[in-house]
């Protein structure tokens, strides 16, 4: 099993198929400079209609690769609730750095 995949897992709500679907989608994932570009490429970004001084914010763009975009959505689900370290979490991110559990936890 790739890193990427394992380390995709130590994220609430990212199981196997998920992990991995993302890993087929996305590929590399340093070829983003940051969170705001990954999200820009799957859809996930506000739009904005904008006329001179005028402007608004609407839903989000929707735009990009929709099975990344579909696999996000229903993983952040889960952050609806407080994070808990449950004995299956704990196994799914065993091989997992403690710097990416820190930021799996955030």
């Amino acid at each position: 099993m790739g890193r990427t995949i394992i380390a995709l897992q130590a994220l609430r709500g990212i199981g196997l198929v998920a992990a991995a679907i993302l890993a087929a989608e996305l590929g590399d994932l340093r070829r983003f400079k940051n969170a705001r570009s990954l999200m820009a490429y799957v859809g996930l970004v506000l739009s904005e209609v904008s006329s001179g001084a005028r402007r608004r914010k609407g839903a989000i763009t929707k735009a990009g690769n929709t099975r990344a975009r579909t696999v996000l959505i229903e993983g952040s689900w889960n952050y609806r609730f407080p994070a808990r370290r449950t004995a299956h979490i704990e196994k799914r991110s065993a091989r997992v750095s403690d710097e990416l559990k820190g930021l799996a936890r955030a």
